[in-house]
């Protein structure tokens, strides 16, 4: 994809141009509602446009994200813009991959490509891959750069590397709420043991209560790491921006269908490949956070 794919002013000098640790961002902001522009399509709530998407593609909501099973339906809340997705692109057949093997087949049916992006190899999706390559080439007549952040899995995930990333934040947790006296040992023993389908179900509901899973604990996990086999990074539709504290690099993104839509997961931009104005008509709203820009399912009425 060699063009932008929005009209939007990538000349624009931003405020945000400064390195931030995205875990420490977030904190007590207040969310707003940008308003949509005169001009632009009406606003679609998410599951509305969701179901048109998914029956587009050959899908069904209930067979991908069953509305009675709380972590599935969360997690489509938190993360369904993907879906939103272009038709250029294969969009998970599930919320929540179960195994490697799921995850692995997947994957093989996107038929991904990888490319060496600022000293890093990654893996998207083609059309994902095209539309970063004409971002990057933009960038660099501004004088900017857009690279990954933190290695190859900036990129491409495996289902192992959603646990791993998991446990990362949910072990800390545990022994910090024990430490506490949140959680008895008893407690965390119990949450340890269970399968990772109940496990994610478990903290959900001890942050229902405020004890935390994020890295610094004042946040859901899901805004910090994402559940076992949920991440938009198995989809290989996603990418950790080193430059995602810079306003115009944000704005080059947007311009080639790159948009944040994990609410306050700073570094982390999802290919949707669709012009910006599209996308409230597709279920999306926005919110600023921290001085960012997000296009989140649009759940609020629903």
């Amino acid at each position: 994809m060699g063009t932008s794919v929005s009209n939007r002013n990538e000349n624009a000098v931003g405020a945000n141009s400064g390195a931030a640790n995205p875990e420490t961002m977030g904190r007590g902001v207040t969310e707003t509602n940008s308003p949509m522009a005169f001009g632009q399509p009406r606003a679609a709530l998410f599951f509305t446009a969701l179901e048109q998407a998914m029956r587009s593609r050959g899908m069904r909501v209930e067979d991908a994200c069953p509305r009675e099973d709380a972590v599935a339906s969360r997690i489509l809340r938190e993360y369904g813009a993907i879906f939103m997705a272009t038709q250029s692109v294969r969009v998970p057949p599930v919320c929540m991959f179960t195994s490697e093997v799921e995850v692995a087949r997947f994957q093989t049916d996107a038929q991904p490509v990888s490319a060496i992006v600022g000293g890093t190899r990654i893996e998207l999706q083609r059309a994902a891959m095209d539309a970063l390559v004409a971002a990057r080439e933009d960038a660099a007549r501004q004088g900017l750069t857009i690279t990954p952040r933190g290695g190859s899995e900036a990129a491409r995930r495996s289902f192992q590397d959603t646990v791993r990333l998991w446990n990362s934040r949910f072990f800390p947790a545990l022994e910090y709420w024990r430490g506490r006296g949140r959680l008895s040992a008893e407690e965390v023993n119990h949450l340890r043991a269970l399968p990772i389908h109940d496990q994610v179900a478990g903290v959900l509901r001890l942050e229902d209560r405020g004890i935390f899973f994020s890295r610094d604990f004042s946040k859901s996990i899901l805004y910090s790491v994402a559940a076992p086999g949920a991440s938009q990074h198995i989809s290989m539709l996603a990418l950790d921006v080193a430059e995602f504290g810079n306003a115009r690099v944000r704005r080059i993104l947007a311009a080639h269908g790159w948009f944040q839509t994990v609410k306050s997961d700073m570094p982390h931009f999802t290919f949707l490949g669709l012009n910006e104005s599209e996308l409230p008509s597709r279920g999306l709203r926005q919110v600023t956070v921290d001085g960012q820009l997000f296009w989140i399912p649009n759940v609020a009425n629903e």
